[in-house]
Formats: C-alpha cells, sequence, structure tokens
C-alpha cells in the first residue's frame, strides 16, 4: 500500500524482474540483488521508497506483464512521481518500446526515471544521455534478448533430436523421471486409465461412448488430473465443466507418446517478441522412436486407431457391443454395413445391410443374417489360426539375414569400383591426348552421373532389406501371438478386430476377409515352402509386387471358406 501522509515529491518504487533468458546472470540479476542495490541507492540519495513492483519469470522481450502494468497504471494516477530499476534490462529489453516508455510517456506525465547501475538519472540527464547513449544501450540489451532467445531454439532443437521430453507437463499417464526430468516414466496411477480407452476402442465403442463412460466413473480429466497432483496446468487445454469429451479420448488414441515414441517441434514462435504458436507442417514435426516405456503395443494402437479413422457410432452399453461394429463393408460398393434389428415370425432377428442402400437406394441390400456370419467367421478364423501354427513350426527354421540377401548390391559395387577407375584414368586420358577436353567433360559427366544413380540403387536395396527384415521380425512375433486364440471356443469381439482388418460381404453372401499382416505373413510363408536359391534370387521382385495382391496361401484360406449364406432377405 502506498503511504498517503508522504509528500508525493520525490516518491519512488522499484521495478524488479526476472526470467530464464537472464542464464548464467541469474543470480546477479536475482530479485534479491536486485531490490538489495536499489535500496542502498534510495538510502544514499534519500529517496522516499513506497512499493515494488516484481514480475518474477517474465521476460524482458516484451511488456505484456502483469505488475509492470498495474505499475503504468499507478503512473498514470499520480500515486508516485519516481521509477527506479536496478538496469536497463531488468526494465525491458525490446529498445522500441524501452525507448517510448523512457523517452516520451514517462517525460510526458512527470515520471522520473532512474536506472541505478547505467547511472542514468532522467531528472539530470542531457540530450546526449536520453537520445544517444540510452537508445545504443537498450539495442543492445534487445540484441541480446535475440540471441539467447535464438541459443534456446537451437539448444531445444538438439535435446529434441535425441529423444529428449522437453515439454512443461508429462502427457497424461506418463510424469517426468525424478532422475532425468528429460525422460518420460509411466504414470501407474493414470496408466490404466490409457489402457481402459484403448480397450474400449477395440470393444467398438465410439469415443464419446468412452468419455460418457470415464465421467460415470468419475475418471478425472488430464488437466483436473494434474491440478490435483498440485501442478499449475496453463499448458493444458481447459474442458468445459472439467468433463471427458470424443475430443480428449480421440487425442489419446492419437497420440504416439503410448508406444513410446516422442514427437515434439508441432509448432514454432513468431518471433523472440512475439510468444503466439503457429502450427507446423506433420513432416517438419522431430519424431524419435522408443524413447520410453510404451503403455499399449503398436499392434493395439495401430487397430484402436483404424477403429477411430471408421467413425464408429456405437455408444450402447458394454453388455450390448456389436462384435462386428467397423469391420463389415460391402464388396461391390464399398460402402460400411450397418446392423438392422427386425422382427421375423413374431422373432427378432438381426441383419446387416448396406449403409449406401439404406440411405440412397443406389447398391443393393447386401444383407446377412448376423447369426450365420458369426458361424461362418468362426470357421474362417479357425482355419486362419490352423494355417498360423503350421507356419510357425517352419518360421522356426527361417534365416532371415541369409533370405534377404540382395545378391545385386554385390555387383552394383563391383560396377561402381570400375566406374570410379575409369573416372580416375579420364585426366592421364586428357594429358595424353587420347581424348580431347570436350570428350574429356562428356565423358567425366557420363561417369558421375552413372556413379550417382549407383548409389542410389544401392541405397535404395540396403533400405528395402532392413525395412522387410523389420517386418518379417515383427511379425514372426505375431504369428506366436495369433497361437493363443486357437482354444478360442467362440468368436468375440477381441478376437475379430486383432486378427481381422476388414470383412466384405457379397450380394451373394460370400464373404471375403482382410487379415492383418496379410502381406508379411505371406512372405515369411513364401521364405519358409520355397526353395531358398530362388528366394534369394526373386525377393526383390516379391516385395515390389501391390499390397492388394493376394499371396498363395492366404489366398486359399480365403477361398476355402468362402461361405454362401442361407438367402434371408432383411425387411426395414
Amino acid at each position: 500500500m502506498f503511504k498517503n501522509s508522504v509528500d508525493k515529491e520525490n516518491i519512488a518504487v522499484m521495478y524488479l524482474r526476472l526470467s530464464k533468458e537472464d542464464g548464467e546472470k541469474v543470480e546477479s540479476n536475482s530479485i534479491s540483488n536486485q531490490r538489495e542495490i536499489i535500496n542502498s541507492y534510495v538510502k544514499r540519495n534519500q529517496i522516499t521508497m513506497v512499493k515494488e513492483y516484481v514480475d518474477d519469470g517474465y521476460s524482458g522481450a516484451n511488456f505484456d506483464r502483469p505488475n509492470f502494468k498495474e505499475m503504468i497504471s499507478d503512473a498514470y494516477d499520480k500515486k508516485f512521481d519516481t521509477i527506479i530499476v536496478k538496469d536497463l534490462s531488468r526494465f525491458g529489453r525490446d529498445y522500441i518500446e524501452a525507448g517510448k516508455y523512457i523517452q516520451r510517456i514517462f517525460p510526458e506525465n512527470g515520471i522520473r526515471f532512474i536506472s541505478v547501475n547505467d547511472n542514468y538519472d532522467s531528472k539530470s540527464a542531457d540530450m546526449n544521455d536520453t537520445h544517444l547513449i540510452l537508445p545504443i544501450k537498450n539495442f543492445i540489451n534487445d540484441s541480446y534478448c535475440r540471441d539467447i532467445s535464438n541459443k534456446v531454439k537451437s539448444s531445444q532443437k538438439i535435446k529434441r533430436e535425441k529423444g529428449d521430453y522437453i515439454s512443461a507437463f508429462a502427457p497424461y499417464g506418463y510424469k517426468k523421471s525424478e532422475e532425468n526430468k528429460n525422460k518420460l516414466v509411466i504414470d501407474e496411477q493414470a496408466a490404466p486409465n490409457i489402457k481402459n480407452i484403448f480397450d474400449m476402442k477395440l470393444l467398438g465403442y465410439s469415443s464419446k461412448a468412452i468419455a460418457d463412460e470415464l465421467n460415470r466413473l468419475g475418471v478425472l480429466t488430464p488437466r483436473k488430473y494434474k491440478e490435483s497432483q498440485g501442478f499449475k496446468c496453463n499448458g493444458f487445454q481447459n474442458i468445459k465443466g472439467g468433463n471427458w469429451s470424443a475430443k480428449a479420448v480421440n487425442r489419446i488414441i492419437e497420440n504416439e507418446v503410448y508406444i513410446g515414441n516422442t514427437l515434439q517441434g508441432k509448432s514454432i514462435t513468431l518471433n523472440y517478441k512475439n510468444k503466439k504458436q503457429i502450427g507446423k507442417d506433420k513432416e517438419e514435426w522431430i519424431r524419435v522412436e522408443d524413447t520410453h516405456e510404451s503403455i499399449v503395443s503398436n499392434e493395439i494402437f495401430a487397430i484402436a486407431n483404424t477403429m477411430l479413422k471408421r467413425d464408429l457410432n456405437n455408444s450402447r452399453g458394454k453388455d450390448k457391443i456389436d462384435i462386428f461394429t467397423g469391420m463389415l463393408f460391402c464388396k461391390e460398393c464399398g460402402s460400411s454395413l450397418i446392423r438392422r434389428t427386425v422382427k421375423y415370425r413374431e422373432r427378432e432377428e438381426v441383419f446387416y445391410i448396406c449403409s449406401k442402400y439404406n440411405k440412397e437406394k443406389s447398391c443393393s441390400r447386401h444383407s446377412i443374417k448376423e447369426e450365420t456370419l458369426i458361424k461362418a467367421m468362426s470357421k474362417i478364423i479357425k482355419s486362419y489360426i490352423e494355417f498360423n501354427e503350421k507356419l510357425y513350426s517352419k518360421v522356426q527354421l527361417i534365416d532371415i539375414n541369409r533370405n534377404l540377401k540382395d545378391n545385386q548390391i554385390p555387383i552394383l559395387k563391383r560396377e561402381k569400383a570400375m566406374t570410379e577407375e575409369l573416372l580416375s584414368s579420364l585426366y592421364l586420358d586428357l594429358k595424353e591426348d587420347v581424348i580431347n577436353k570436350e570428350e574429356y567433360q562428356l565423358f567425366r559427366k557420363n561417369y558421375m552421373e552413372k556413379l550417382t544413380k549407383i548409389d542410389e540403387s544401392i541405397q535404395y536395396r540396403l533400405k528395402r532389406q532392413e525395412d522387410t527384415k523389420y517386418k518379417i521380425d515383427e511379425n514372426k512375433s505375431w504369428i506366436i501371438d495369433i497361437n493363443k486364440y486357437k482354444n478360442l471356443s467362440e468368436i468375440d469381439r477381441l478376437s475379430v478386430v486383432m486378427l481381422i482388418d476388414k470383412i466384405f460381404i457379397a450380394e451373394d453372401k460370400t464373404i471375403d476377409v482382410r487379415f492383418n499382416h496379410t502381406e508379411e505373413l505371406s512372405l515369411i510363408e513364401e521364405m519358409a515352402n520355397t526353395d531358398k536359391t530362388r528366394v534369394k534370387n526373386n525377393i526383390a521382385e516379391k516385395k515390389s509386387t501391390p499390397t492388394n495382391r493376394k499371396l498363395k496361401t492366404i489366398h486359399a484360406i480365403m477361398n476355402k471358406n468362402l461361405v454362401n449364406a442361407e438367402s434371408e432377405v432383411c425387411y426395414g
């Protein structure tokens, strides 16, 4: 509070500021240090100090600071006549704005301005001090702020590329490690909620239904949870009413952080003076894999996001989840099939029909009874599991490194060496007049272009070889995981989504199933059953086959189990 009994002549306030941009000078610029220097000055000069304004943790790059604004408002109200700062950098580092206050606003309002360490006092300063020396000092402070900003950005970029997590708050389900603040560790209290969200998505719940269930259970939103842990959560998006929403659920399902990956650098500030965030293109994001322990598997993450893209609308209770939600499609038009319950001869029966037909009658019904579909899919899945059991026994004998060896790579390397030798001999041919200057230039250009193409071909083949090995390694473990379904007595929602990508229903009731991992499993099967020498020679060609081509064994499984359903007609 101001001391009203004191005459306003020579009544002063002090302004103190500190931010992270002060770097190594934090100690010398500390709030207590600034206060001590100013108090010593006012004591020597018999100035009455009535109040201090402190902005701790605010950048000097702009003047959008709460206590600075309050001080200026009080200055306009004539509550004091003098402002004292330790130095000009504490007042602000924007030389244009600082100059506006010191050279125009303060003089116009009769405010005396003192910067102790700069030996500046507007009451005694001459024209040279105010209009020459002071602007130069402010400009230097501005440049320092810009330099610090660039150094911080560069340092952050390096940390992001290393996979260090540098955001202020850990994502929901994680917390920052006590040993390393740039490392994420699983929050055992919140992680079960993340698993539950993914599980419900796989079971066929819409994102809204998941949000409703979380609200019913009283699960705190990410923001409310962080606040309950004692964090100030200005960085979290405020959810109206503190309730879960479909949007909040979607953000979690789409976030790769839950499979152990870190995605950062999604936005950038306009400049060091304007902190407004601008979104960057997805290609510019910094993505680092396996930076921390995952909460859900890659498989579950991929399937959950597939279900999310299919825009599921099932909001019913858990005990009424439809096994085939988001899985059924019309063979002819590609539209999804929708579930209809109808009365048929005084009993209720469930059918699936083409959504395009239901909406605009531009396709045919493609109706199939749910009971018939379940029986057919049980047979198909049983055959698929039997196939994978047999494949598993063969997989153990596969030498992936040997089978994936590309014989073209050594040939290309030899060709590269020969071309480099020819290139190096060109100059000698020119010196000995075997070729003229024009021929030299032409040959050199051709050889350089050839070397570039050879290098590109080698790198392409090596990358393809590496990618293929990764896919096969991943799917060898997938084949093993499939075995857990071999004793399945009846199909359920989880077994369907884990094993199958899409189910197509034709008008003649034919069922065509697209399993997960079909391409990679087919490649493994080819390796296991084909002469290895032939595989070595043809592996590159097989991997270049379009993904929609069904390889022999997988195709046979699907054909063998095509089911002609009863000619039921769905009414309504």
